[in-house]
């Protein structure tokens, strides 16, 4: 069944996404680079056998995607697929103490971006044997961290994986932060620090 929400509504609201409060901004463990998906780089320019790994350990996600994507409903189960195939891009998030790579895959489709560019987001593993989306599945996100237009990585002690922070505009003056951190191989979404939430605040302006 389709839903008749927005899409990009769909997404905020099944993520629920914490809105940067106003608070003053400093030095901080949280003023990493930001990251903008805008100048990820399309799948297609990674080698064959790796776009069928990522497309292999997104196949259900697109099937559920295609649910409430506009894009879908005029098209076949293999022509949407193939859609959804042609606007992925990856950025490779940098962690020197993992191996294979780590990747967040966007969806760079107007259909489910919506006006502010909250694009879904995958974090992908590849390495040799495949790829693995390392976010549990939820019902009608799969395994997509939710929607945002640029992230930002921070190592963390204990692990290679890097915490992962989304980021989402709600308007022009105010950035949704999703936090992510590794555990057992998943990528489970944690509470964002206080001192995230006042720096990143800002984070669409730098």
């Amino acid at each position: 069944m389709r839903l008749p929400a927005s899409p990009v509504v769909v997404f905020l609201l099944l993520l629920g996404l914490v809105p940067a409060s106003k608070g003053a901004s400093g030095p901080s463990s949280c003023a990493a680079r930001i990251h903008s998906f805008k100048n990820s780089a399309p799948l297609s320019s990674l080698p064959k056998e790796q776009q069928k790994k990522i497309l292999r350990a997104l196949d259900d996600d697109i099937a559920e995607l295609s649910e409430i994507d506009l894009a879908s409903t005029e098209r076949s189960k293999s022509a949407y697929r193939q859609y959804v195939s042609d606007r992925l891009q990856f950025q490779a998030v940098k962690s020197p103490a993992l191996q294979g790579q780590l990747l967040l895959i966007s969806y760079q489709s107007n259909t489910m971006c919506g006006e502010n560019n909250n694009c879904p987001v995958w974090i992908v593993r590849l390495g040799p044997s495949g790829a693995t989306s390392m976010v549990p599945w939820q019902k009608e996100l799969g395994t997509s961290a939710g929607g945002g237009w640029g992230f930002v990585s921070r190592v963390q002690t204990g692990t290679s994986f890097p915490e992962i922070i989304l980021l989402t505009h709600f308007s022009s003056a105010q950035t949704g932060l999703s936090c992510y951190s590794e555990s057992k191989r998943q990528y489970l979404r944690i509470p964002c620090s206080a001192e995230c939430l006042r720096w990143l605040q800002y984070a669409d302006e730098w």
